[in-house]
């Protein structure tokens, strides 16, 4: 059984804490949200013996009212499209779970889908996935090594296989617009396919990420910019101009305590907002209305057991309630509730320049007096703080 618990956090800015329920005999994985048709909101969580559906309603006081069982794995994803959960696990072997959320508050009823024509019946892991314009792409399954599997979501109870794209094992996807961006964290590199014709995507086009181990990915608003997590020690938040797919550029990296050795997991975007789970650090809002400037303006610890590396901590987020509330599932902790306050960034930016030679210097530091503000320059002569 799930208790409740106020769990006092060390970091905590632009977020305030609602609740904490706990789930003492599960690990916690990713996480979806839900809202129906009443206007109740819930958290769809992944926990080690399947998914459990959590009345957030009263941020304050959630409530387990359903849990559907699963095979038993330290990993599970769940994404939504109307009235249906659609969940995925690397547990072996009953392929996508479908779950009917549209009786809610009173009952839900729920299958396993295996596969329908060229792999009916053949499809038993799949370790993420990605929702869109009524199609369901499967990443990291047991067939095609693992590329991503696009199925027909017409019949939202009964999907159709369609197609796969060609290439390596894809870890996790974002889709719009018949536009797929694919991250392949084996390979160091995200990937971006035209999926227009589900039976034959085309490769676009590749770029390789900060510390080359690709794990997430998500567009910006304006579909200019797309921000990737590395699963790995010391990794970054990167951000890249794809307005031209011949010519992809970075255009800036960030950490949310550098040194520390701690690991970045998932993004979202939301309103040209980051909102990013971030392992042992907790969770992290990003200011990204500049991707060439991003700058951290929300923090939430919900691991105060420690910090650096390691896979503990903040596995999820889900900002998308039409609350505003976010969710966010801590392997270790439990289901948190919190409420954002989103606030831009502030930017002090210029040259810093010898008096001598007039030469712009780089990895300079600067004070400024009043505040306790101190930041290293950036080698593209650019000072952010928050």
């Amino acid at each position: 059984m799930s208790l409740t618990l106020v769990l006092n956090s060390s970091a905590q800015t632009n977020l305030t804490f609602r609740s904490n329920l706990l789930y003492p005999n599960d690990a916690l994985s990713n996480i979806g949200g839900y809202q129906d048709s009443l206007g109740n909101e819930y958290a769809l969580v992944g926990y080690e013996s399947g998914l459990s559906i959590v009345n957030v309603t009263d941020p304050a006081n959630p409530v387990e009212v359903f849990t559907v069982p699963g095979t038993s794995s330290i990993w599970r994803e769940v994404k939504t499209m109307d009235n249906y959960a659609y969940v995925t696990t690397e547990g072996c072997c009953n392929g996508l779970q479908i779950v009917n959320l549209g009786y809610l508050p009173d009952s839900i009823q729920y299958k396993q889908w295996k596969g329908s024509g060229a792999i009916n019946n053949q499809l038993e892991t799949i370790h993420a996935l990605h929702v869109d314009g009524g199609h369901a792409y499967l990443f990291g399954s047991n067939l095609f090594n693992g590329a991503a599997i696009i199925c027909d979501l017409a019949d939202p109870w009964n999907p159709v296989y369609r197609g796969y794209t060609q290439g390596t094992d894809i870890h996790d996807g974002y889709v719009r617009n018949d536009t797929l961006y694919s991250a392949h964290i084996y390979d160091g590199y995200f990937s971006v396919f035209d999926v227009t014709n589900k039976t034959s995507p085309v490769l676009l086009a590749t770029q390789s990420t900060p510390t080359q181990f690709t794990h997430n990915l998500w567009l910006n608003d304006a579909g200019t910019a797309i921000f990737t997590t590395d699963e790995n020690t010391n990794s970054f938040l990167g951000s890249y101009d794809i307005t031209d797919l011949s010519n992809i550029k970075e255009l800036d990296r960030v950490q949310l305590t550098p040194g520390s050795g701690s690991i970045i997991h998932n993004t979202h975007t939301l309103n040209d907002f980051e909102i990013i789970s971030w392992y042992k650090d907790g969770i992290a809002i990003v200011d990204v209305s500049r991707p060439d400037n991003m700058i951290i303006t929300g923090q939430y610890d919900t691991y105060p057991q420690g910090t650096g590396n390691g896979f503990n901590g903040a596995w999820g987020v889900y900002p998308y309630l039409p609350s505003g509330n976010i969710v966010v599932s801590d392997i270790n902790n439990g289901l948190f509730v919190l409420t954002p306050t989103y606030v831009r960034g502030c930017y002090l930016e210029g040259l810093v320049t010898d008096t001598n030679t007039t030469f712009p210097l780089n990895n300079v530091v600067v004070k400024i007096l009043g505040p306790s503000i101190s930041k290293t320059q950036k080698s593209r002569d650019s000072i952010k703080q928050v």
